[in-house]
C-alpha cells in the first residue's frame, strides 16, 4: 500500500459527502477555477515519511500523514455557514475511519483563517502496512 491508496480512499470518501447546498470541489491536479458564488472545497494529501520499525524487508511499516480539506468562502458571507460545513466534514471523517491502509487518527480540527476566507479541516491518519 502507498500514499496513493490513502489519497484514493480519502477522495472516494469526500466524493460521497452530501451537503446542501453541495459545495464545488477543486480536485488536486486538475485545472479548475473556483465558482463565482458559494463555498468550495480543496482537498490535499500530505504524506509523511513512513516509520520502518523492523530491520528485515517483510516487517510492518507505520504509514503516517494527513488529509486536509480547505473550505473556501467569499468575503461578506459570514462565519456560520463555513463553520457548519467544516463541522459536517469533521463528522464525515470520524476518528477510526478506515482510509485505505490507515485509519483516521483523531478528530479533525477546523482552523479559522478569516482574512483569506477559508477554514482548514485536517484529518491525521496513521496505520501499519
Amino acid at each position: 500500500m502507498s500514499s496513493t491508496n490513502i489519497l484514493v480512499a480519502a477522495i472516494d470518501r469526500l466524493e460521497a459527502f452530501v451537503y446542501a447546498p453541495q459545495p464545488h470541489i477543486l480536485w488536486p491536479g486538475r485545472q479548475e477555477t473556483p465558482p463565482n458564488t458559494g463555498m468550495w472545497l480543496q482537498p490535499k494529501m500530505f504524506g509523511n515519511e513512513p516509520n520502518d520499525i523492523a530491520w528485515d524487508n517483510d516487517g510492518c511499516v507505520d504509514t503516517r500523514g494527513f488529509f486536509q480539506i480547505l473550505v473556501y468562502f467569499r468575503p461578506g458571507q459570514g462565519q456560520i455557514a463555513p463553520s457548519e460545513l467544516a463541522d459536517a466534514l469533521i463528522a464525515w471523517f470520524p476518528k477510526g475511519l478506515d482510509l485505505g491502509p490507515v485509519r483516521s487518527k483523531q478528530t479533525a480540527v477546523a482552523v479559522t483563517d478569516d482574512h483569506r476566507g477559508r477554514k482548514q479541516v485536517v484529518h491525521p491518519c496513521d496505520g501499519f502496512v
